[in-house]
């Protein structure tokens, strides 16, 4: 006979959370776009920041040759919205919306759910914890994971961003974790690190490598 001891299961969690993908139909959008996709989104959906898991991702795109403060997006951009499940069917008003960012439109296509993938090592573009400095953001991510996570792993800090908010500019930087245990990396994608998940800060996405980057942090 066999024992199969509690101790020797491994750990789970089970998510709150999912990512929505949508289908996006425009040509260009500001470069510094968090907070106003931010705000044309809670305008058709004012619910959005009642969980503080809920989250904008980074909407991306490529530099313009015009010299101005915007960015080339194509059909291949999307736009990631991190909401409960028990919002999904909700989220259908979204669909076939136009949202004007400054002047830029996006017209809001169809989407597809995507659940998270337990990854040792995430990414999050943007974290923002209230610490200005390097030293001080560090202490911040270390007391979050031991205090919050009871997480242990290796981080690498990048370079420091600033991200204009309704009330003023936030500092911040991109962060990889890596060495991270399955049932954490649901949880800290679930969740979120940090301040301002509307404005696509502390939202960690798999990432296949840490090779690329600099050393870890430990």
């Amino acid at each position: 006979m066999s024992w199969d001891w509690p101790e020797n299961k491994p750990e789970t969690y089970f998510p709150l959370m999912i990512d929505l993908q949508f289908d996006l139909v425009g040509t260009t959008i500001p470069a510094d776009n968090a907070q106003m996709l931010a705000d044309a989104l809670q305008s058709l959906l004012p619910w959005l920041n009642e969980d503080a898991g809920t989250g904008i991702q980074h909407l991306k795109g490529a530099e313009t040759n015009s010299g101005d403060a915007s960015l080339c997006i194509n059909r291949r951009t999307k736009l990631f919205i991190r909401v409960p499940k028990t919002r999904v069917d909700d989220m259908q008003q979204l669909v076939g919306q136009t949202l004007d960012l400054a002047g830029h439109t996006l017209q809001i296509g169809s989407f597809k759910t995507r659940e998270f993938s337990p990854f040792g090592n995430i990414y999050a573009h943007f974290v923002d914890t209230g610490s200005a400095t390097e030293e001080q953001f560090v202490q911040d991510v270390m007391r979050e994971l031991d205090g919050h996570f009871l997480l242990r792993c290796g981080f690498i800090c990048g370079k420091p961003q600033i991200l204009q908010s309704a009330s003023e500019p936030l500092h911040g930087f991109s962060l990889m974790l890596h060495d991270v245990p399955p049932h954490k990396s649901l949880q800290l994608q679930d969740e979120g690190l940090g301040r301002n998940r509307l404005l696509g800060c502390g939202i960690f996405i798999p990432h296949k490598s840490i090779a690329p980057v600099a050393p870890a942090i430990l």
